[in-house]
Parts: C-alpha cells; sequence; structure tokens
C-alpha cells in the first residue's frame, strides 16, 4: 500500500483491510501474529492490536495468536446488507442536504471513470474499485462522520465475501445508471429521491449477493 502524502504510513489495521478489499490477503494466507508481523515488518505489539481490531469488526476468527478470515453464512449475508441497504439510503439523504460544489465534483469524477471500464473486459477488482470510488465520494458529500465511520466498516466487510455483484450479466450498467440516478438527486438536493435510489441500488446487489452465495452453497 502507498505511503500518505506525509511519508507515513497508516495504521497496520488499514492497511490489512486495504489488502483484503484489493485481494492481497486471502484465507490461503497464515494470519498468525509471527506471519503478520513478518510481513508488515512491524513487532507483534501492533498486530495484537489489529487482530483484536479485525475481530471486533467481525474479518476474522481467533484462536490464540493465529487467526482466519470468517466464512459468511447466507443469513450473515442478509444481514450484512441489510443494514447496508438502510445506511446508503441515509447517506445519500445527507449528501443530498449537505453536498458542496468540490463533493459534485468527486462524484462527477467517480463516475467519469467508471463509465471508462467494460465489464466484459474490466477485472473483477477494477470494477469494485470503481464502485467503491463512488460510494466513497457519496459518503465523503454526506458529511456525517458517523455514517462515514460505519461505511467504511461495512465496506470492508461486503468487499470479503466471494466474487463480486459487479460481475452479474447486466448488473455494471444497471448500477452505473442507479449512481447516475444518485448524483442528479444528490445535484438537486431532494433527499427522498436520493435515499430512495441508493436504497434500491443496495438491495439490488444483495439479492444478486445472495443467490451466488446460495448457489455456491
Amino acid at each position: 500500500m502507498s505511503s500518505r502524502g506525509d511519508g507515513a504510513l497508516p495504521p497496520l489495521h488499514a492497511r490489512i483491510c486495504e489488502d483484503l478489499l484489493a485481494g492481497r490477503l486471502t484465507a490461503e494466507d497464515r494470519l498468525s501474529e509471527h506471519a503478520l508481523s513478518a510481513r508488515y515488518g512491524v513487532s507483534r505489539t501492533p498486530v495484537r492490536e489489529a487482530l483484536v481490531r479485525l475481530e471486533q469488526d467481525g474479518l476474522i476468527e481467533r484462536n490464540g495468536a493465529t487467526a482466519r478470515l470468517r466464512v459468511r453464512t447466507p443469513d450473515e449475508i442478509n444481514d450484512l446488507y441489510r443494514a447496508r441497504i438502510s445506511l446508503e439510503q441515509m447517506i445519500a439523504e445527507d449528501a443530498a442536504e449537505r453536498r458542496g460544489e468540490l463533493d459534485l465534483m468527486r462524484l462527477e469524477r467517480a463516475l467519469e471513470v467508471a463509465d471508462g471500464l467494460d465489464s466484459a473486459d474490466a477485472s473483477p477488482g477494477e470494477l469494485m474499485q470503481a464502485n467503491r470510488a463512488f460510494h466513497d465520494a457519496l459518503a465523503l458529500a454526506a458529511h456525517n462522520a458517523a455514517l462515514l465511520d460505519l461505511q467504511a466498516r461495512l465496506t470492508v466487510q461486503v468487499g470479503r465475501l466471494p466474487a463480486t455483484t459487479l460481475s452479474a450479466p447486466g448488473r455494471w450498467p444497471a448500477a452505473q445508471a442507479q449512481h447516475r440516478e444518485i448524483l442528479e438527486h444528490v445535484r438537486a438536493g431532494d433527499r427522498v429521491a436520493a435515499g430512495a435510489v441508493a436504497r434500491q441500488h443496495m438491495a439490488d446487489a444483495r439479492d444478486i449477493r445472495l443467490a451466488l452465495s446460495l448457489r455456491n452453497a
């Protein structure tokens, strides 16, 4: 993971979460204190602290000094998405009320980058990154620290689920159309409409995710 502008690396917990989202850490990787200490070039103390927080986030299951990535059941996946659906609705509503010109520019840029991707050629990682950029920009536009923190936590949990809903037939153009609708409602300051589209957007993702989960069960 690249360093920040001040030359300092983000906290270890954030670095591990980023590697989980990017697929650089998988179920096959050892998550022992020793292995993570060697991987990130840190002592075991920050590793222990990071593992405690990852367990609190519901990302891992620990057994002493070792840990493994948590595997979600269909019921748990549904619960994650129920929370995400309500959260994204609230984020879109607040964004419609609180966004500034810079926020709109971020959202437009995220849409522009995503529009340049073809779901038939782009990798799942590229689709996920572009989708995440829009949702991150929307959360920033809400100017609500509590919602921003919750979104970051749920993003990592959902991002750790197998495959991606964005690779499902027709999902990418449909998701992009919904993103465009959300942006237009946010621009117009219509909190009800923005929230409704955001809610439907995540409900559609949940339905695809559950179908994938049940198919692979």
